[in-house]
């Protein structure tokens, strides 16, 4: 099975790379915001602020299409707590930061999961409130690391 997901995951990849850029219709849980930064160069950006940070961590960075994209992991050090009071299940939505640096039609973007995907899948009141406290702490990093609104 192993192998038959890596063989579809390749192909898709390749697919990805190979086809014209479609723009997709968005949800509400993806925040996206054009970057001045080519992809490498924003998660440089984004992997310094967090190294320089107590209330951030970076808990995983990927290149996909040999580079060209770029996947981080990142939490809100606070946010963790409110998890888990959630229930441990909850635990597999962590880190609640997930971000993508990428190119499309020459133009550089970050997306990122809204943390309101977390409250959907999980309903709970300890979560709603970690939301609420993460929320503002996302938008103040976009902006200071980013110049993001």
């Amino acid at each position: 099975m192993n192998a038959i997901l890596k063989t579809l995951s390749v192909a898709a990849l390749a697919a990805l790379t190979s086809a014209p850029a479609t723009q997709a219709e968005v949800s509400e849980y993806f925040i996206i915001h054009p970057l001045e930064q080519a992809p490498q160069e924003a998660a440089t950006l984004l992997r310094d602020f967090i190294a320089m940070s107590d209330e951030w961590s970076l808990n995983g960075e990927f290149d996909m299409a040999g580079g060209a994209f770029v996947g981080m992991k990142i939490c809100f050090n606070e946010m963790r707590g409110y998890v888990v009071q959630a229930g441990l299940h909850n635990l597999a939505m962590m880190p609640c930061g997930n971000i993508a640096f990428y190119e499309e039609d020459d133009q550089a973007y970050l997306s990122m999961l809204e943390l309101g995907y977390l409250t959907t899948l999980s309903p709970h009141p300890a979560l709603e409130e970690g939301v609420a406290l993460a929320r503002p702490a996302y938008v103040a990093m976009l902006s200071e690391v980013f110049g993001v609104e």
